[in-house]
């Protein structure tokens, strides 16, 4: 049931509690206003359901339109890779054929000189074979034999010699060995004489020796028990004080070091207890300090997830301006720029760039090298488009017409604009003034050089004609802008008979627009991009608006299309042409410093030239200002998202801390608890010995006693039996030195004889082998008188065959000659067949490969045609699927608007729910009478008074009052209910 409905059943309502108040009024039923509840309630249910399949479908969306946004971009990057790709491999493949039939020529050629030199080989080989069939080998062949012969005597002589001469070399060295060893066999001979001597001296001394000391021995024998007692006692007293004071000694050193170590375990308790009272402030610093981070993550996390929302739609907006721009603009000359080159452009040379690089000398060479390589691959990617209408549009540089001009700037700005919208940047405008601007320029330059390059070895650029066409055109000196191009259109000899023009129609002076552009765009050969910044109004061309950020300053661009008479110049006849971008930014805002204010009485801003259809300049501006919400967002996004890195990176090192300080407190408390435990020990240890030490002090001066009273006995004993025990001694020691020189003696003799024995094997060893050194010799020598006989034969045979060698070859000289001849010239035909055979290997493999990578790059276009349209077909069907989803999108906003709609009438309901509460339960009876609908039964029956008042008895003021406050609520709405309220309550 719609609202008025309830408020009907409302009115009704009210005029009940008329009733209650003691006047009779008709009362509502209340089954009938619950039924009308019920059908409310089952309304806003399905609406909250609608809602929430509403939201969820909205869920969906925003993540496919996110991941099919992602994919386009992604598939648009690979689409633009292919495209350049593919036009490189065109332009290779292009290449690689025209080089095919110069190939091919060249494989023909070595062929046919291949098969020359064979033929020549051929006939020279059959006159060779000839003349040595002629010529007659005996005599040389005698010659040969003769010479090997008299070489192998002659190499079995020299062999025969040296080997005679190592015998005898070696006879005489036996000899000298012979010498030596019975030198030696007499020397060891004399030495073993000598210690027989000796070692029978020994032993009669030793004999002697034992002889006294058993005479000796018998006067020792009663008094030796007594005395190694004595004797035993002293030693041990003795070394019972060394062991007690050694004892004291390493008791002492132990209690000092037990001193020592309860003393630095004093020092590691109050250490570690201080360690770990500031590991426990670091803890609770740092938990705090990580959770106020986690705070503040959780509050940028957040944040980025709107800008990242708000990115996804900004990008599909942007691939979509994109996709309406490339669609509108198939047939147009094109200069494409890559997300590569476009991302490092912004970052070196626009300071509004949130990654932007400020350029020093110690930068400088990154910038180059990354521009630099950028710049060659999109040169490389970037072509003109021949244009055959043009082409039959013939043109004079000295004299174009105002309509040329147009149209080439009309073609040159189209360019600049495909640039800069493909930058992120606005569109420039070509205007009746801009193009006066320009064209005033050329003219002026043409002026100043009618007869050089226009000051291109100079100083470039022409100021006084741009600041003459500034003023002309009402703008102040010095604030035009300029990137220039110069070539040369006509060249010639002195004479002019070599003549020729190199811009003859409309074709090719857009072609030379293309190049300066293009050039400007990507100069890596002189490593230089303010031209470029020109282009895009950026550095220190920066067109941005004074206090809007956002906004760009209007800007007009015209090309400057100049060109002199040919002159002589450097030995020749030459024509000059220049092109000149010629800019103006109108920034004419109130307390910008740099503003220069316009007369735009004298610089016509109103007549915009179209350099493209108005479609397509429509769908430049959304794409560039969709582009420039993509940059911005992306800039907050790469914020946010360094935000999140840090926030992330410093929580992770905060919970890295928390888990250190943690472990550092755990190992630090059982550090205490150990060092606490130690001291205790310890204290122990030094307790006991302690008393240990006192008990070792206390037994020294016995152990003195003792040693004294045992020294002094074995001293006495010593004195009373000194002779005996100093007989005894000197007999003893007496003995001991004669057996050890025995014992030498013995040992000299067994050495000497052994010695003797190993010489005379040696001696005959020696005359062993000398014996067969002297056979050996004499065979030898024998042999070398009879090979020096035949020797003396060989080489009279040689002599012999030399002299009829010669003989022949005195008489044959004619044939010899031509024979060696032949034989050169053999050499050089088979030379010359293996050059020929070199150079059709080459040739055949070079136009092999060269057919090989043709047929290559033809299948890779072909594959890259596959790839480009498949990419299409993606980027078309994501496209749809995104703008499907959007519509979703869209659509469920009316959901959203009605759900928010029900949810403030379901308050309303609360409301008069409340109020009927109080009409069905009032306090006293009501007469029963029945209403139907919104209608209430009159209580005094009237006929034909449908829409009357109720009719009632002596109350008829409060009667009245309550029917016009049912009348007026139910026609008002819930507004008229509320301030019902308030009147109740005052």
């Amino acid at each position: 049931m719609k609202n008025k409905d309830k408020l009907m059943y409302v009115s009704a309502a009210v005029l009940a509690a008329g009733t209650v108040a003691g006047v009779k009024t008709t009362n509502v039923k209340a089954a009938e206003v619950k039924q009308v509840n019920a059908n409310s309630k089952l309304d806003l249910n399905t609406k909250a359901t609608q809602e929430k399949q509403a939201v969820a479908q909205d869920k969906t969306a925003q993540g496919q339109i996110k991941q099919d946004t992602e994919t386009v971009q992604k598939t648009q990057d690979q689409l633009k890779q292919d495209q350049a790709a593919k036009t490189q491999a065109e332009s290779a493949k292009t290449e690689a054929q025209n080089t095919l039939p110069a190939k091919e020529n060249s494989v023909s050629n070595a062929q046919t000189k291949l098969d020359n030199a064979k033929q020549e080989l051929t006939q020279t080989e059959a006159q060779n074979k000839d003349l040595h069939a002629q010529y007659d080998t005996t005599t040389e062949n005698a010659v040969n034999t003769a010479q090997d012969a008299e070489k192998k005597l002659d190499q079995k002589v020299n062999d025969l010699t040296g080997q005679v001469q190592n015998a005898q070399n070696k006879q005489t060295d036996l000899l000298g060995q012979r010498t030596n060893t019975e030198s030696e066999i007499k020397t060891n001979t004399e030495t073993l004489n000598n210690v027989n001597e000796q070692l029978n001296k020994a032993q009669a001394d030793s004999a002697q020796a034992q002889k006294h000391f058993d005479a000796v021995q018998k006067d020792y024998a009663p008094i030796q028990n007594e005395y190694n007692a004595k004797k035993s006692a002293a030693e041990k007293a003795a070394q019972d004080l060394k062991q007690n004071e050694t004892d004291l000694a390493q008791n002492q050193k132990q209690l000092s070091d037990l001193q020592t170590k309860n003393d630095d375990l004093a020092k590691t308790v109050n250490n570690t207890q201080g360690q770990l009272d500031n590991a426990n402030k670091d803890l609770a610093n740092t938990k705090t300090d990580m959770n106020q981070s986690q705070a503040k993550l959780n509050d940028v996390t957040k944040q980025n997830s709107d800008v990242n929302g708000k990115l996804t739609s900004a990008i599909a907006k942007r691939d979509q301006a994109k996709s309406a721009l490339d669609s509108q603009s198939e047939n147009q000359t094109k200069i494409v720029i890559t997300p590569e080159f476009n991302n490092a452009f912004h970052k070196w040379m626009d300071i509004h760039d949130p990654n932007h690089v400020t350029l020093t000398s110690e930068n400088k060479a990154e910038m180059v090298k990354e521009l630099g390589d950028l710049s060659k691959q999109e040169r490389a990617m970037n072509h003109f488009e021949h244009d055959a209408k043009d082409k039959e549009h013939k043109i004079d540089m000295m004299h174009l017409t105002y309509e040329e001009r147009r149209e080439a700037n009309k073609f040159g700005i189209n360019l600049v604009n495909q640039i800069r919208t493909q930058m992120g940047k606005k569109p420039v405008k070509l205007t009746v003034g801009s193009l006066k601007y320009a064209n005033d320029v050329a003219k002026y330059y043409e002026a100043d050089y009618p007869t050089s390059n226009f000051g291109m070895d100079s100083v470039n650029h022409d100021t006084k004609a741009i600041d003459k066409a500034l003023v002309e055109n009402g703008v102040k000196p010095g604030m035009g802008g300029e990137a220039s191009s110069y070539g040369t259109y006509y060249d010639s000899d002195l004479d002019g008979r070599f003549g020729s023009f190199s811009i003859k129609n409309m074709d090719d002076l857009k072609h030379e627009i293309y190049n300066a552009v293009t050039g400007w765009m990507f100069n890596y050969e002189q490593e230089e991009w303010l031209h470029a910044s020109i282009v895009t109004s950026m550095n220190m061309w920066d067109n941005t608006n004074y206090k809007n950020h956002n906004e760009e300053d209007p800007t007009y661009f015209g090309f400057a299309i100049m060109a002199n008479a040919p002159h002589e110049e450097n030995g020749a006849m030459a024509g000059d042409f220049s092109i000149g971008l010629e800019t103006i930014v109108d920034n004419t805002i109130p307390g910008n410093p740099l503003s220069h204010p316009i007369d735009y009485n004298k610089f016509n801003v109103k007549d915009v030239i179209p350099t493209d259809n108005s479609d397509s300049s429509q769908a430049g501006q959304v794409y560039a200002s969709a582009q420039n919400e993509v940059n911005t967002l992306q800039g907050q996004k790469t914020d946010l998202d360094n935000q999140i890195k840090s926030l992330n990176d410093h929580i992770v090192k905060s919970q890295t801390r928390v888990n250190d300080l943690t472990k550092t407190i755990t190992d630090l408390s059982t550090k205490l608890a150990n060092a606490k435990t130690e001291q205790g020990t310890v204290q122990g240890q030094i307790g006991q010995v302690s008393k240990h030490v006192d008990a070792l002090k206390a037994a020294q001066p016995a152990l003195i006693q003792a040693r004294n009273n045992t020294v002094k006995a074995l001293a006495d004993y010593e004195q009373t039996h000194a002779t005996v025990l100093t007989d005894y001694n000197n007999a003893k020691s007496q003995l001991e030195q004669a057996n050890n020189k025995l014992q030498s003696a013995t040992k000299a003799k067994d050495e000497a004889e052994k010695v003797l024995s190993l010489n005379k094997a040696k001696l005959a060893n020696i005359n062993q082998e000398l014996d067969a050194v002297k056979a050996q010799l004499a065979d030898l020598t024998t042999k070398l008188s009879d090979d020096k006989s035949s020797q003396t034969s060989a080489k009279a045979n040689l002599e012999k065959a030399q002299a009829d060698y010669d003989n022949y070859v005195n008489t044959h000289k004619d044939l010899i000659d031509s024979i060696a001849k032949s034989d050169k010239e053999l050499a050089d035909k088979e030379e010359a067949v293996r050059v020929a055979q070199a150079d059709y290997d080459k040739a055949s493999q070079e136009y092999e490969a060269a057919k090989k990578e043709a047929d290559k790059l033809a299948n890779k276009v072909k594959d890259l045609d596959q790839l480009i349209a498949k990419s299409q077909e993606t980027i078309k069907s994501l496209n749809n699927r995104i703008a499907s989803n959007t519509q979703i999108i869209e659509h469920n906003k009316q959901v959203h608007a009605q759900a928010a709609k029900l949810a403030a009438r379901k308050a309303f309901d609360a409301q008069i729910n409340k109020a009927l509460d109080n009409v069905v339960y009032g306090t006293k009876t009501i007469s029963q009478h029945t209403a139907k609908a919104a209608t209430v039964k009159p209580a005094v029956s009237t006929k034909n008074t449908k829409h009357a008042l109720p009719q009632t008895g002596a109350n008829d003021k409060l009667s009245l009052f309550a029917a016009l406050a049912g009348l007026s609520l139910s026609s008002i709405g819930l507004g008229s209910l509320v301030s019902d309220k308030k009147r109740r309550r005052n």
